[in-house]
């Protein structure tokens, strides 16, 4: 939000204002939904994962004390630049190749949810374009554009301000009630994104571990969805524009937050948060829901959403020392389902070369890889092993064969160590059917093998061995390398018979060509299962060629 956001440079600032259109004017009406844009931030670096491109709007309800751009309030403003989603598109594009993975745009304030309109038809441009999405909220903004702006959001930074309902008003001139309802509500509006907690610590007001005990408690309903906790220490850079706009700074006085201070108890809320959600039920210490969030919310009949973790039936997450709220598959489930598959799932927990499933059994349970890695083969008719897929910690196996009824047509054997967790039928039938998140996400591992098994016969269908060594190494590059100075780095847990057998040649013809490939420069070794591709180019070039 904008107390704690970083102020574009005046460059930055101009040249943004630059790119989109002057404000006001018959211009402006005719270019169809409008934003208003306090400021613009490029190469962030706080606000969400990754290097992000952020986009302040104007306008906020709240009167944070400590807000450090209270020229930000206002909706309309004489400095404010209108622009189109259009254009926040097109600037998000001028930025893309800073991004990489993880970044994108995030858009703060402000309270960008005040502006949902604008806000929507920004996100689904950015969702349609590829780029990820963050939205820094204090959850006041306009509750009927919820259900059509959550579903587009990736990270949700979610502001906690304060505790209970009469700091809550004194600090911010705002009521808890709403707050509590925008939180509790997030996955009935369609969100299903990871969560960033953000709380601006002030010296003497939330500063002791206390403080970060009600914090947790606070925010435990969210469960699984938060990724993290954020402190930012409260700093004084907002009394200037106080004083300039005059208006009075209501903490007067306090001094900048210790930044050490902060980031211990930052540490110290992160890791109380991961053993409270752990916290069995036997144990029942801590478990109360916090009296005067309780006690507001009921007043205000606030709905609790069927997905928040309750903190009066906390429950033990971890299996083998594997938190089940990271596999991706199942981090949607609610809590109730959640309830029920500890005692459905079984881990089973398999050496290296073990075959835990075969062609033929019944699609009776679902594998998700926990930890380690297996493959799935078949054997050709000449009875040589052909490896079908390799799959790593959060992959499954086994979704389309429920839904189908289908036997396995292949073998499941580990490469190393691993621990699986398997579902049964019954329960994905039950839990998993209906929810979209787990089917979209069937469907994209469905996907992802349909193009996987694409690559693969054109590897078998080439008469060229070099070419199908080659692909091979590019697709392993693609999917499992890691750049490093000396090349991009392939650590894998086949021996070169497998290696060969993926590629659908013999051990020694692949052994061959991969010492030519060294001699020429393109790839090297490090022991026996890490390559390092050193000239990547050239590999696609043979390919290619």
């Amino acid at each position: 939000m904008s107390e704690q956001g970083t102020t574009p440079s005046a460059a930055v600032a101009a040249a943004d204002a630059a790119a989109a259109p002057a404000a006001g004017g018959a211009a402006a009406a005719d270019r169809g939904t409008i934003g208003y844009i306090h400021s613009i931030e490029t190469m962030g670096l706080l606000d969400g994962p990754g290097i992000r491109t952020v986009i302040f709007l104007q306008g906020c309800p709240l009167r944070c004390a400590y807000c450090h751009n209270p020229d930000s309030q206002p909706l309309r403003s004489e400095a404010a630049t209108e622009m189109t989603p259009a254009e926040v598109l097109a600037l998000a594009e001028r930025q893309r190749s800073y991004f990489g993975e993880e970044g994108g745009v995030t858009f703060s304030g402000g309270e960008p949810l005040l502006q949902g309109a604008f806000l929507y038809e920004c996100l689904r441009l950015l969702r349609d374009a590829g780029i990820t999405t963050a939205v820094d909220t204090s959850g006041f903004g306009d509750p009927n554009w919820y259900r059509q702006v959550l579903p587009l959001v990736d990270t949700l930074l979610l502001d906690v301000k304060a505790f209970d309902a009469e700091r809550f008003r004194d600090l911010i001139q705002g009521s808890f009630a709403t707050w509590v309802n925008f939180a509790d509500s997030l996955v009935e509006n369609g969100f299903e994104g990871q969560i960033w907690i953000r709380h601006v610590m002030l010296p003497g007001w939330s500063d002791d571990e206390a403080s970060m005990d009600r914090l947790v408690e606070t925010v435990l309903p969210l469960g699984y969805l938060v990724d993290r906790i954020d402190i930012l220490p409260y700093h004084t850079m907002g009394i200037e524009k106080h004083t300039a706009m005059g208006r009075p700074y209501r903490l007067e006085g306090l001094p900048p937050m210790d930044e050490t201070r902060a980031w211990e108890l930052e540490r110290y809320a992160n890791r109380r948060f991961i053993e409270r959600l752990a916290a069995g039920r036997e144990t029942g210490a801590g478990t109360r829901t916090p009296a005067p969030r309780r006690k507001e919310a009921e007043m205000n009949q606030v709905r609790e959403s069927p997905y928040a973790v309750d903190p009066d039936t906390s429950q033990i997450w971890l299996r083998d020392g594997i938190d089940l709220r990271k596999l991706p598959l199942v981090r949607h489930l609610s809590i109730a389902a959640f309830e029920e598959m500890m005692s459905d799932f079984r881990m089973l927990q398999v050496r290296k070369g073990d075959v835990f499933f075969r062609s033929g059994d019944p699609a009776d349970r679902l594998y998700i890889v926990a930890t380690g890695q297996f493959k799935i083969y078949r054997y050709t008719v000449d009875g040589r092993e052909q490896i079908l897929y390799i799959y790593n910690p959060g992959d499954f196996v086994g979704g389309l064969n429920l839904l189908t009824g289908h036997r396995y047509v292949y073998n499941g054997q580990a490469l190393e160590d691993s621990l699986i967790c398997t579902m049964s039928k019954d329960f994905f039938d039950r839990h998993c059917l209906d929810n979209p998140h787990i089917l979209r996400q069937i469907l994209e591992k469905s996907y992802d093998r349909i193009r996987w098994a694409e690559d693969l016969i054109s590897r078998l269908s080439s008469a060229n061995a070099g070419i199908k060594t080659a692909e091979l190494i590019l697709r392993f590059a693609d999917r499992y390398g890691v750049q490093t100075p000396e090349g991009i780095r392939i650590e894998l847990n086949l021996n070169r018979e497998e290696l060969g057998s993926y590629a659908g040649l013999s051990r020694e013809t692949f052994t061959r060509k991969l010492g030519e490939f060294r001699e020429l420069g393109y790839l090297d070794f490090s022991g026996n299962r890490i390559i390092l591709v050193k000239d990547p180019d050239a590999l696609m070039a043979y390919f290619e060629g």
